[in-house]
């Protein structure tokens, strides 16, 4: 990939915007790009794996899974290029990831040490800019989301555990516990929905027709 492909493709990121050219070179220069090509159906991150590099999904689109609760229930959706994924898991009380990706298509990836980050790109204003406000961003977004949950079932059903999940494996009285609702009251707004078309059922699972 050439140093302009690599450009555009970076700094469509939260964390290279407003990147320069000559600072990207400084990048190249410096850094240990490490390139991952994977075909369909490919392992890439597994949950509680350490987290030593930046991942940088540069092309195709994966499946995240994500367990919560202590595996009281499953969020599944679609990781797109570009995307920087869990950089937040980078450094902190917990560095290792939340979720387990696995290639939905042929994917390209840039990894980039935790080591290349703390001598070259953390000598970046930009970059380190760009860093807290990402964590900032993610800690308000998480405050916000506990803070003002919607009062419509519905939506908070479309939008449980993502913005845009493809399943949810989730019993359905745990879900009227997450939800503040009753069994039978979940039961209904879910058949509704899937009247409607945007969910199908199965037993302790709700795929999004989406």
């Amino acid at each position: 990939m050439t140093i302009a492909q690599l450009y555009d493709k970076l700094t469509t990121t939260p964390l290279f915007k407003g990147i320069s050219g000559e600072d990207l070179a400084l990048i190249q220069e410096r850094c240990h790009l490490r390139w991952v090509s994977m075909g369909t159906d490919h392992p890439f991150i597994q949950a509680d794996e350490p987290c030593h590099h930046l991942a940088i999904l540069t092309e195709g689109e994966m499946i995240r899974t994500t367990h919560y609760d202590n595996h009281t229930y499953t969020v599944k959706d679609i990781v797109k290029a570009v995307t920087i994924i869990e950089p937040e898991q980078l450094y902190g009380l917990t560095t290792r990831y939340r979720s387990n990706y696995r290639t939905l298509t042929s994917c390209k990836a840039l990894l980039i040490s935790k080591d290349d980050i703390r001598q070259t790109l953390m000598t970046i204003p930009v970059w380190r800019i760009n860093l807290l406000n990402h964590l900032s961003a993610k800690y308000n977004k998480l405050k916000d989301s506990s803070e003002h949950k919607p009062y419509d079932l519905k939506e908070m059903i479309l939008h449980f555990g993502a913005e845009k999940p493809l399943s949810i494996n989730i019993r359905m009285v745990d879900l009227g516990k997450y939800l503040g609702a009753a069994r039978r009251t979940i039961s209904n707004v879910l058949h509704e929905l899937e009247r409607e078309g945007k969910v199908t059922l199965h037993p302790n699972l709700i795929e999004f027709n989406n």
